[in-house]
């Protein structure tokens, strides 16, 4: 997204100071708007991306996490909102803690609404099906090391195969996504 884009999609939104869009998984920048230049956008691009994926952590570890979640931050001077997006996206809101929490949330809301519209599409949409699926789970499992080898003893696919998920069949697919589901304790993707 072109400065002139985020410009747009931020524009009449009162009290917002900064906004991140971080590329999952990796925690890095995509781009940023703030009203104040004193942040380095990288380093708090990173963090927040960070922040998300810890926060994603916990929730699975008290078995409350789902895919739609939002971090919501409340300090002496900012109200910072973290919200996953489609695509592998994290947009990063900073409020001024004098907007009201109802007004944030119409705000978070409606600024959502205008990035998923302006942002370019990633070429993530653009990947096969399997390797967006199998980019999801190393992304989310608490073990992402393992969780081909997960996938291939729940689905009989063999490892070599998970290798290039471009040449999977749509049955292998389906079978895959299911796997997904089950790692992850999900009833739905998105991927």
């Amino acid at each position: 997204m072109s400065l002139t884009d985020m410009e747009k999609a931020v524009e009449g939104i009162a009290g917002l100071r900064g906004v991140f869009i971080t590329l999952m998984p990796d925690c890095l920048l995509f781009d940023s708007w703030t009203r104040e230049d004193r942040w380095h956008a990288e380093d708090v691009a990173s963090y927040f991306g960070d922040l998300v994926r810890a926060n994603r952590e916990g929730l699975k570890a008290i078995e409350a996490w789902a895919a739609d979640m939002q971090v919501t931050i409340e300090s002496a001077d900012s109200l910072v909102v973290l919200r996953e997006m489609e695509g592998g996206l994290v947009a990063s809101m900073v409020f001024e803690r004098s907007v009201p929490m109802g007004m944030v949330r119409l705000s978070v809301k409606r600024l959502l609404g205008r990035l998923a519209v302006s942002l370019p599409a990633i070429e993530l949409e653009d990947r096969p099906r399997g390797e967006r699926l199998l980019d999801y789970l190393e992304r989310y499992a608490p073990d992402p090391h393992a969780v081909r080898m997960r996938v291939a003893l729940q689905t009989g696919i063999p490892l070599g195969e998970l290798e290039h998920p471009e040449n999977l069949s749509g049955g292998q697919l389906d079978e895959i996504e299911e796997s997904v589901k089950f790692i992850l304790g999900l009833d739905t993707l998105a991927y």
